[in-house]
């Protein structure tokens, strides 16, 4: 045999039996390992995807995704370890959460949205010491173990399904700068605190609306604190009287109707059939009247305006001596309103008779806010006492039901920047009538400013 041929023969070389079953199962195990992968690749990518389509879906999401962070003293939304937060005067961060107004503060880590009311809903002394956690205002806005507490919280409906509790520390500010204590506290609703003033830009920023309001926190010599009208960080002794702005927290799966987070178009938070009367319109006798409390079917409204009297806006004194709600005394303003203003009312027969707390807050008695509700009177017109809820911050110079002294001749009265301030029962001020109806009277309309409830 040739060398050639020899040569030939060693180059065809066939598989045996043993190595193909061997490399056929590799190769088999080989794309079986090739789809596992690349399926999971996929399965996992669609579902971040899934994850980033949900996120964007929500009011958190896509305030994040439309919204790149800024820095310095830039206007706009900024990143910090905690989050996301808005900073300067910032003009898209309006929401509409169960008929009224709030601003956006920032958004947590957890996607979680802490907001606090466009302007103040409540004037009245902070309370009887500089302690929050036994303040008036940390007992106005929560439901605690004090006695009629959580006057705020009960003007929302299904609070669990929107709310998370708000994490809040109380400041210490030292001249310009703020010492944080260390101890995290939680509720369902606060107030601003020094640091998130300040983080948000002060008097520069969003959150200096030309009023006055209480801020979280204290001085170096335990004073509460207050931002003034300029915008300023003030002291103040605790039986002062400033606003009251709430702030809490809404949970990260918070989703939104419409709305660009303008002040003309704000975002509208999606609450399903959740109704809530609360702030809603009711036209009565050609005058719309707004609503502040609903317990037990019974709506109890305050005028959307000031009180008009034969057609002209009525201004006159309390009475000519006598601070307290007097039904009896006819040169007393209950007197006034519970006959000839009564008597003059079209819809004076859907009228309820209704409980309107006199009680005194004073030096004599304490400034606790539950003193209110150790005197009142029944009747069908009444007013606002100064723990009442109240969202309509363009009411000026007006008498409230709360006597400074049995025998004195003072009232309380609320200007339309926060301050709550004494005034002589003898002077002039505005009056805002308060009337109470029953919600099965409601026949139509939307509740909305445009489209108010009517009852016939």
């Amino acid at each position: 045999m040739s060398k050639k041929k020899r040569k030939n023969n060693k180059e065809k070389k066939y598989l045996g039996k043993n190595e193909f079953i061997f490399n056929f199962f590799s190769l088999v195990i080989l794309i079986g390992i090739g789809i596992y992968f690349g399926y999971r690749s996929l399965y996992y990518y669609s579902k971040q995807n899934q994850k980033i389509e949900q996120e964007a879906a929500t009011l958190s999401g896509m305030i994040i995704q439309n919204n790149p962070p800024t820095t310095g003293s830039n206007t706009g939304l900024h990143k910090d370890s905690s989050g996301y937060f808005y900073k300067g005067n910032v003009l898209n961060n309006y929401i509409l959460f169960q008929n009224r107004i709030f601003r956006i503060i920032r958004i947590n880590n957890d996607n979680t949205i802490k907001v606090i009311s466009e302007d103040f809903v409540a004037s009245f002394p902070f309370g009887e010491s500089s302690d929050y956690q036994k303040s008036n205002v940390h007992n106005w806005l929560n439901k605690t173990d004090s006695n009629y507490s959580g006057i705020y919280a009960n003007t929302f409906v299904d609070s669990d399904k929107y709310f998370v509790k708000t994490i809040y520390h109380e400041d210490i500010f030292n001249g310009n700068e703020v010492e944080e204590d260390k101890e995290e506290k939680k509720s369902m609703f606060s107030i601003l605190t020094i640091k998130d003033y300040i983080l948000a830009g002060g008097k520069s920023s969003y959150l200096n609306n030309g009023k006055m309001y209480f801020l979280l926190g204290k001085n170096k010599t335990n004073e509460n604190m207050y931002v003034d009208e300029d915008g300023s960080i003030q002291k103040c002794d605790y039986l002062s009287g400033f606003g009251i702005r709430p702030v809490f927290t809404l949970k990260s799966d918070i989703s939104i109707l419409s709305g660009d987070g303008t002040k003309d178009n704000p975002f509208v938070i999606n609450t399903g059939n959740t109704k809530n009367y609360i702030d809603t319109y009711v036209l009565l006798g050609g005058e719309k009247w707004r609503v502040y409390e609903d317990k037990n079917n019974v709506l109890r409204l305050y005028i959307y305006g000031y009180l008009l009297y034969n057609g002209v806006e009525y201004v006159r004194n309390y009475s000519d001596s006598n601070s307290v709600f007097d039904l009896t005394n006819k040169k007393n303003i209950a007197y006034f309103l519970n006959t000839s203003y009564l008597s003059n009312l079209p819809f004076k027969d859907y009228l309820l008779d209704n409980d309107f707390y006199i009680g005194e807050i004073s030096d004599d008695v304490g400034y606790q806010y539950q003193n209110i509700y150790s005197n009142k009177v029944t009747c069908k017109v009444g007013l606002m006492n100064i723990f009442d809820y109240n969202s309509n911050n363009y009411f000026n110079d007006y008498f409230h039901l709360n006597t400074t002294s049995l025998v004195g001749g003072m009232q309380y009265n609320i200007y339309s920047n926060g301050l709550l301030e004494e005034a002589d029962v003898r002077e002039e001020k505005h009056i805002v009538p308060s009337v109470s109806i029953s919600k099965n009277s409601i026949k139509g309309g939307a509740g909305t400013l445009d489209n108010p409830y009517v009852l016939e």
